[in-house]
């Protein structure tokens, strides 16, 4: 081999080793970009709170005119920086939340706080003369007081003042009236129930027609201009911009959702609109699937005396299932990392109890959500991507198990 030659196959060499050693890195960097800003804000409240944070007003029973200041220890447990009160038996601290934003969130109620027995929600609603929920994770706007000489004093994070303030505020009082307070929000549950609608009806609605499709090109058709015409206009579909199929949805399939009685935006909408626009990723993939299994399957099943029918149905789909199931798959993760079709379908807002029928946000349209105002949010951002890592990880090793058990099956029924 001539040094020239030599020289031109290092550079070859060389340039995909540091081709792939770019998209390794790359790679790399974002997910541990993900893991460094939202690992620390996944918790279960997460998965099962609501969204929105939801604000409540408490007074002490009507049969009470103030909560009284006792007297509390410290446990030894609470780490010394946190502020304690000892008058009323809590412990607060300032954090961030999920929603970014400068809170002071309880971390220890005592047993035997009268806060957390004494006082009722005074909004008006259903819940109006309920216990109000003082308890570990809610956060704390107003505390209402009465000073030592009797006279009402207002405390807390929007009087400006600290944790450590709040604390020592409310030790130099003698009875406790009222707060203002919240349940902090941030959760998924609503995403994630939305996105699982969306999966499953598109899937139903797209993957029997793209399936059927498939086998009609693969196995049915002719090889004649008009197969050809048919085969081309399906990849020129997958080449569509997506936010073009929600443009799609929102002129002309949503006429036919609302004549079904369907108002507005909603689930339904976006089902259908991701439906077709998955028919040309499903249609290829499933075709290429039936397209690998040998021809001599078909050969000698047909030679055994089954019909074109049985062939198809007990011989080649079995066989093409691996190919197919990696085309459900696609299908999947395309519907669960969607967002710009979505947008003009099923709206932006999120939607604590979804149904097929109302409006939503699925996990990527909150990631949109969440990146796209004035003070993106990286880290419950960051947070919902790895849970839709989390779902396509997951995804893919039940396909691989499947698909390792139908083979296996193939096998014993050969041998």
């Amino acid at each position: 081999m001539t040094n020239s030659r030599k020289f031109k196959n290092f550079l070859r060499s060389g340039s995909t080793l540091l081709a792939t050693l770019l998209v390794v890195f790359v790679l790399v960097s974002v997910i541990a970009y993900i893991f460094s800003n939202g690992w620390g804000t996944l918790d279960a409240s997460m998965f099962s709170g609501d969204y929105y944070a939801t604000n409540i007003l408490a007074r002490t029973d009507e049969s009470i005119e103030a909560l009284e200041a006792g007297s509390f220890d410290r446990p030894a447990a609470l780490d010394a920086d946190i502020p304690f009160s000892s008058n009323y038996g809590f412990a607060i601290r300032d954090e961030v939340n999920r929603e970014n934003n400068k809170v002071q969130s309880l971390v220890y109620v005592d047993p035997n706080s009268p806060l957390a027995h004494n006082m009722v929600i005074a909004t008006a609603g259903n819940k109006q003369g309920k216990k109000a929920p003082f308890e570990v994770g809610t956060t704390l706007l107003v505390v209402d007081a009465l000073d030592l000489e009797g006279n009402r004093t207002s405390h807390g994070q929007r009087k400006g003042e600290s944790a450590e303030e709040l604390v020592a505020a409310l030790d130099e009082t003698i009875a406790i009236t009222g707060y203002q307070s919240q349940i902090p929000g941030g959760g998924i549950r609503g995403p994630i129930i939305s996105t699982l609608i969306l999966i499953g009806m598109s899937m139903l609605f797209s993957m029997p027609i793209a399936l059927s499709a498939a086998i009609y090109l693969q196995r049915l058709a002719k090889d004649n201009r008009f197969t050809r015409a048919i085969r081309t206009s399906i990849n020129l579909l997958a080449g569509v911009p997506s936010i073009i199929f929600g443009m799609m949805g929102i002129t002309v399939i949503f006429p036919i959702v609302q004549a079904l009685g369907v108002d507005g935006l909603s689930l339904l909408l976006g089902s259908l609109t991701m439906s077709i626009m998955l028919l040309p990723i499903l249609i290829r993939q499933s075709e290429e699937a039936l397209a690998s299994v040998p021809p001599s399957y078909t050969m000698a099943s047909l030679a055994l005396g089954a019909t074109e029918t049985q062939t198809l149905f007990k011989v080649v789909l079995p066989a093409a299932l691996p190919g197919i199931l990696s085309a459900f798959l696609l299908g999947i993760s395309r519907v669960i990392g969607e967002s710009a079709a979505l947008i003009f379908t099923i709206g932006t807002a999120v939607n604590e109890a979804p149904s097929l029928t109302g409006s939503g946000s699925t996990l990527a349209v909150l990631i949109w959500n969440l990146m796209g105002g004035e003070t993106p949010n990286f880290r419950l951002a960051s947070a919902v991507s790895l849970v839709i890592l989390a779902i396509v990880l997951i995804l893919n090793i039940t396909v691989k198990i499947i698909v390792g058990f139908t083979r296996k099956e193939e096998t014993k029924k050969v041998f």
